[in-house]
Formats: structure tokens, C-alpha cells, sequence
């Protein structure tokens, strides 16, 4: 009776022990994440919509491509265009072909600058504000909504600005920052459902102020002024963006010094068409 015993006692501990080794392999199972395809010749057409304060919108059908990598101390950069000239270009789509793509662990990284065109925030004969993006994650499959990817990417720089036929110094700061959005089961976009979908966020917090004989004058405040949601679908990439823009200015008080009004647009794109080359 105690062989017999002793006999299903080792069954017991061997399928314990074969089962917690199955368990642990199930664990340290990596998952790959490919929610942008970076193979060249993959492309994307998307359906480009800008929505102005005013009521009127702007429409356009763009294709971004992979065109090119290139590899730097063992990393692989990816190159994208675009059949859009830049000024024509969405707004996400315009970054992303202004710079270089890679992937590493789950991650979609960016090099490049955005450009943000002052005249069109209401100040005249001032250069694009530019501001360079070094390895900006711009989504983590294996971070956690909301968890900060990027951040601490600020800097500020003065450039003078002719104002009433004087010469006035402006300082711009900014600062950027990049976060981790929902994880969805599917998502729908032109009407086309997708599945696995996770979002991503970018936001840009701009603040400007100006030196007026001495007496510094705020001309924005601290706000975030671009803020950006991505979505993004495995084995796709971008199925879906959406960028508010919004400065909210001060009222100057100056009797030389012409108000600048608030300035808000929105935009849009949304995925038409893919094709994704197998590796």
C-alpha cells in the first residue's frame, strides 16, 4: 500500500513540475508587436481632412511610402515619402516623411523636427518655429496606457520680430511629450474594422513671451497648443490621426502693438487603402 501510494505521489510532483515549466515558458514568451510595418515598399493612402474655425474644410488624398533604410551601428533606419509636396501634406503625415523611422522592442521610434509655421498663428514675418525630435517613441505595444514614453524634450530660442517698424525680441519655449494610449480589441475607420488597435499621443506645450524695452510681456501662455492621437493597427500601421491646434493668446495692451487673435484648426486622416509587402 505505501509502494502504491509512494508511486502516485511521484505522478503528482512530476506533472507539478512538468506544469510549472509550461507555465514559465508561456511567461517569457515574447510577444512581437507590429503595429507599423517597416518594410521598403509598403504604403499607405489616406484621406486628409483640415477643419479651419471658420466652418470650411480642406480635402486631400495622400499615399506615404516606405522608400528607403539605411543602417547605422546596427540599427536599421526606415525613410518615408510622400506623392503630396510638403505644404500639401497631412499633418502627421508631413512629420513622418521629415524624418527617419526605426523599431526596437515594441517600440516605433522617430528622428526628424517638426515645423510649426508662426504666420499662421498670426505673427507676420516670423521664422517657422522648429523643433528637433531625437529618438521620440512614438507608441510602446508593451508600456501601459497612459505611461510616459518621451518626455523632457524642451528648449526655447529668441528670435526678434519687426513689429510697427521696431525690431522686438521673442522668445519661444516648448516643451513635447509622447504617451502611451488605449488598448482596443478592434477599432473602425472608413468604415473598415480592425483589429488589436492601440492609440498614442503626442503633445506639445508652446509659450511664448516678448521683450518690450525691458519689460517682458507674455504673449501666450503655457498651453499645450498641438496635441495628437495616433492609432495604429497590427500588421497595418496607422489606420487613423487626429491634431488639435489651438493658441489661446494674451491681450498685449499696448497701443503700438496689434492684438494677435486666437487661432484653432484641426485635422484629420484616415487610412483608404494599404498595401503591406511580406518580409
Amino acid at each position: 500500500m505505501k509502494n502504491f501510494r509512494l508511486f502516485y505521489l511521484l505522478i503528482l510532483v512530476t506533472t507539478l513540475v512538468s506544469c510549472s515549466s509550461d507555465d514559465s515558458s508561456n511567461d517569457t514568451e515574447e510577444v512581437v508587436s507590429n503595429h507599423f510595418p517597416l518594410t521598403v515598399g509598403n504604403s499607405w493612402t489616406y484621406n486628409n481632412e483640415t477643419a479651419y474655425e471658420d466652418g470650411t474644410f480642406d480635402n486631400s488624398q495622400e499615399t506615404i511610402s516606405v522608400a528607403s533604410s539605411n543602417e547605422a551601428q546596427g540599427v536599421t533606419y526606415y525613410s518615408l515619402t510622400s506623392n503630396l509636396p510638403p505644404l500639401q501634406q497631412g499633418f502627421v503625415t508631413g512629420i513622418l516623411t521629415n524624418g527617419e523611422l526605426t523599431a526596437a522592442d515594441n517600440q516605433l521610434i522617430y528622428n526628424g523636427e517638426l515645423s510649426i509655421n508662426l504666420s499662421e498663428m498670426g505673427i507676420p514675418d516670423a521664422e517657422n518655429l522648429t523643433i528637433p525630435l531625437v529618438n521620440v517613441i512614438m507608441f510602446d505595444a508593451d508600456a501601459s496606457t497612459g505611461n510616459i514614453l518621451t518626455a523632457d524634450l524642451d528648449n526655447s530660442f529668441t528670435q526678434s520680430i519687426p513689429v510697427q517698424g521696431t525690431d522686438i525680441p521673442f522668445t519661444f519655449e516648448y516643451d513635447l511629450e509622447t504617451f502611451q494610449g488605449d488598448f482596443l480589441e478592434s477599432y473602425t475607420a472608413n468604415e473598415m474594422s480592425f483589429e488589436d488597435v492601440f492609440s498614442a499621443d503626442i503633445i506639445v506645450t508652446i509659450e511664448i513671451n516678448a521683450n518690450f524695452s525691458g519689460i517682458t510681456i507674455p504673449v501666450l501662455d503655457s498651453q499645450e497648443a498641438i496635441q495628437i492621437t495616433n492609432y495604429y493597427a497590427d500588421n497595418v500601421g496607422m489606420i487613423y490621426s487626429e491634431t488639435a491646434i489651438n493658441y489661446n493668446f494674451e491681450a498685449i495692451n499696448l497701443p503700438t502693438v496689434p492684438e494677435i487673435p486666437d487661432y484653432s484648426v484641426n485635422y484629420s486622416q484616415t487610412i483608404e487603402s494599404y498595401t503591406i509587402v511580406e518580409d
